[in-house]
């Protein structure tokens, strides 16, 4: 099983987008899912992509199919 934490950002070490930053919201209350969101710097700057996914899966899925592999930040 994946480490996927929510509310923390992480950079991405491989795949798609490596290099960037990611943070996975739930945001169950407002939309019904979660948002996996991209940024180009570790304090959440430049540009930030997001996308909607339903499940805990579907993000686990998101992670597998953009080759993603990320270290969390602990800050």
């Amino acid at each position: 099983m994946r480490d996927l934490r929510l509310g923390t950002v992480g950079r991405i070490d491989s795949g798609i987008d490596a290099g960037r930053y990611v943070e996975v919201l739930d945001d169950f209350g407002a939309s019904g899912g979660y948002l996996i969101v991209t940024y180009d710097g570790p304090d959440r700057s430049g540009d930030a992509y997001d996308s909607w996914v339903e499940s805990i899966v579907d993000v686990e899925i998101y992670f597998d199919e953009a080759g993603w592999e990320v270290s969390w930040l602990d800050c």
